[in-house]
């Protein structure tokens, strides 16, 4: 699932509505929906103009836990240091990006978020936290759709060419779950080899207007912050084609994307 992370961070250059000065722009990592809370251990993205010379960085996935700090970048919910996946200058020759995890262990309510480089204050802003606040992964594709990060029975991405069929199973990727799993996942990692680590509640998967029976939630085994949902497609004769899909957990309802369909 490199390919959806990476789609992600990618999509932030489309955003320039966004806002570029202090106070800093926190958005949902899957969903780039502004103002909206996120959950603890969540994707999450920062968007604004830096004061500072901003590096471009990658975190080295093959050594986890991810870093507090890339090319000196430090990000900190209420004092608590964030791990970081990866920090862009000038996207769109506007705005730097940071993509992190908010830390499993803030708690609920408005909390403040700093930037720092090499030590010293480079932008502010706040975050909402809540339990869980599930944001699919997506891309836009060009008749306007936003194409869910949904993979078939075939570990394929279900779009035109590709699609799901009608009573298999889809994997649907996201993030928000929050902290209440059967077990505890160290911040910025993930659970040990062979571990299944799921959410103590499975959220419910909403496919057209039926309601799709849910197999796995949980933490996904290779990428920090990746919820996977295991879901079946409702054998219905009116599910086929593109076909929109959403996911709510604890009442919170995520965005809406578009998977396809063949019977």
């Amino acid at each position: 699932m490199k390919q959806v992370l990476s789609c992600a961070l990618l999509v932030c250059a489309s955003l320039s509505s966004l806002p570029a000065q202090a106070p800093l722009a926190i958005v949902n990592g899957a969903t780039f929906q502004s103002r909206f809370p996120l959950a603890p251990g969540s994707y999450a993205q920062i968007f604004g103009e830096l004061s500072g010379a901003i590096p471009d960085a990658d975190a080295d996935l093959s050594q986890l836990p991810l870093p507090e700090s890339l090319g000196g970048v430090q990000v900190r919910v209420e004092g608590v240091a964030a791990r970081l996946y990866a920090v862009r200058a000038n996207v769109a020759g506007e705005q730097d990006v940071i993509a992190f995890l908010v830390p499993q262990n803030t708690q609920e309510g408005r909390r403040p978020v700093e930037v720092l480089l090499n030590g010293q204050t480079a932008g502010q802003g706040s975050i909402d936290v809540i339990a869980s606040s599930p944001g699919i992964f997506f891309s836009r594709g060009a008749d306007g759709l936003d194409l869910g990060g949904v993979l078939n029975q075939s570990n394929q991405f279900a779009v035109e060419a590709t699609p799901a069929r009608r009573g298999e199973t889809v994997q649907i990727y996201l993030t928000g779950q929050g902290t209440n799993l059967t077990a505890a996942v160290e911040d910025g990692n993930v659970p040990p080899a062979g571990t299944l680590v799921r959410t103590t509640t499975d959220p419910e998967v909403h496919v057209s207007v039926d309601k799709a029976e849910v197999q796995f939630s949980g933490v996904h085994g290779l990428f920090p912050g990746l919820w996977q949902v295991n879901a079946v497609v409702p054998d219905r004769p009116y599910i086929r084609g593109p076909v929109y899909l959403r996911v709510a957990m604890n009442g919170v309802v995520s965005n809406q994307v578009v998977f396809w369909v063949a019977e």
